[in-house]
């Protein structure tokens, strides 16, 4: 089944029309088709392996500092010296404000491949993930902004932005624990939209992330269950070689009344990283292209066929529509 449609007139600032595009950045942004594709199953049979990376732990990938930072008064600037991913033979522990200062730290640890037909692919990222401890207001000593993830791909010769999606698990206990959110913002940092709830615990989950990049579609899924997610995209002033990254992160928690100098531990282990063409089992469906207005926004996600669908999430916004829709291979 293959459906196409019209462009639609744009009116508003940039966030604006990447809410207002839904999963998909159209012509206007970096000149691919208007036509949006879900894959109606990860893995499918026809699926053509051109690079695959693996591991059992983060052992090999680079940390940095992110832009989730922030020093109280009369702290020094949060640097690399309060972030740490540490490996074993099982996992990675991705580390935030290690020294326990009174900061908020981010730590990104990332793995990137220089490769001029990056863009050519559907990317798919998998990985288990896990919280060894619980935040909460109590815990005084270990504590959490965030657990993030994402997957892109730098332009540099082209449209120079870093392309693909992200997520996060809001995981601050004094507000909106246990949110997820995906990224929306493409202009200098990313802005967040609530996209569903995860009950924060101490076991094991597993995401899985994929952007068809000649498309320019997602798929967020966390323990099967498929949130929405969006395609964005990033400037940034990087060399013009064209690289692909996956990324795993940890924010510590920001310091507030009795919350200070909260160390952030975040495990992850079993990751997949897989560069496919996708030959077969291709599903088209006809985007949602809405004029956008302060009062209406649409969700859509494109999920498997066999895969739960999020309920609505108790936190979303007023005046919002939540949109299930399950892709089938018809």
């Amino acid at each position: 089944m293959q459906v196409a449609f019209a462009p639609h007139p744009w009116r508003g600032n940039r966030r604006d029309f990447l809410a207002w595009a839904g999963a998909g950045l159209t012509t206007m942004l970096l000149g691919a088709s208007n036509r949006m594709v879900v894959q109606a199953a990860p893995g499918a049979a026809a699926d053509t392996i051109y690079r695959e990376f693996s591991g059992v732990n983060m052992a090999g990938w680079k940390v940095s500092l992110g832009d989730g930072n922030y020093a109280a008064p009369g702290q020094e600037p949060v640097s690399l010296q309060d972030i740490e991913t540490l490996h074993d033979e099982g996992l990675s522990e991705v580390r935030a404000n290690i020294r326990k200062r009174d900061i908020m730290a981010h730590n990104i640890t990332y793995r990137r491949e220089r490769d001029e037909s990056a863009l050519d692919y559907t990317h798919r990222f998998t990985c288990e993930f896990r919280l060894p401890y619980l935040p909460s207001v109590e815990n005084t000593e270990e504590n959490a902004q965030t657990l993030e993830a994402g997957l892109f791909v730098w332009d540099g010769l082209l449209t120079k932005l870093d392309c693909g999606m992200a997520f996060q698990w809001g995981l601050n206990p004094y507000e909106r624990f246990g949110e997820v959110r995906s990224s929306i913002e493409g202009v200098s940092a990313a802005v967040w939209e609530p996209v569903g709830y995860l009950a924060p615990d101490t076991e094991w989950h597993t995401f899985t992330m994929m952007v068809d990049y000649p498309r320019q579609t997602t798929l967020l899924q966390i323990d099967n269950v498929t949130y929405t997610s969006y395609f964005v995209g990033f400037p940034k002033r990087w060399p013009p070689a064209i690289s692909a990254g996956i990324q795993v992160e940890a924010i510590s928690i920001y310091p507030r009344g009795a919350v200070h100098g909260a160390l952030h531990r975040v495990e992850y282990r079993n990751w997949r990283w897989q560069w496919l063409t996708l030959e077969e089992h291709q599903l088209y469906l006809p985007g949602v292209m809405h004029e956008f207005s302060a009062s209406s926004n649409i969700y859509l996600p494109f999920v498997t066929a066999d895969a739960p669908v999020e309920a609505e999430p108790a936190d979303a916004a007023q005046n919002q529509t939540y949109i299930p829709f399950v892709a089938r291979d018809e």
